[in-house]
């Protein structure tokens, strides 16, 4: 590990964990002057039926996850900081491992759990995956 960190990701998925997250992301960015990656991963794994409604349903959560992190940043500090936001759609754990490559982050951060209950139960399924699958240091916040 270097003495500090300058590209750091952190997944946001609306949930209070994910807040705590992305409030203890901006605090590390501001400290090691770190670039700020901000990625938010609307995941559709569960849809199924007419290809029409599931693209009209993928387009309101996409909708909703843009609002959601406009509310996220204009409630923080993050903007004394150099970032980059974007809203994927796809299984979360995978597309953070990817945008973590994507972006060559050397420090990705995530809540200890999300929205879903039965990733709940447990760790938190995606947190799990990626501190198992990350190819750089994996920081997560307890709430």
């Amino acid at each position: 590990m270097s003495g500090s960190y300058e590209k750091i990701l952190v997944a946001v998925d609306g949930s209070a964990t994910s807040a705590d997250a992305f409030n203890e992301a901006v605090s590390v960015a501001e400290r090691n002057n770190a670039r700020l990656f901000i990625l938010t991963v609307v995941d559709f794994k569960f849809s199924i039926g007419d290809p029409a409604f599931i693209n009209d349903a993928l387009k309101f959560h996409l909708n909703n996850a843009e609002i959601e992190l406009e509310q996220l940043i204009a409630n923080s500090t993050v903007g004394q900081i150099d970032y980059e936001t974007k809203i994927d759609s796809g299984s979360p754990k995978r597309k953070i491992i990817e945008y973590a490559l994507e972006k060559q982050a050397d420090l990705i951060m995530l809540g200890a759990t999300g929205r879903g209950a039965v990733e709940q139960a447990i760790l938190g399924s995606t947190a799990s995956y990626v501190v198992n699958h990350a190819k750089c240091n994996v920081m997560v916040v307890k709430p």
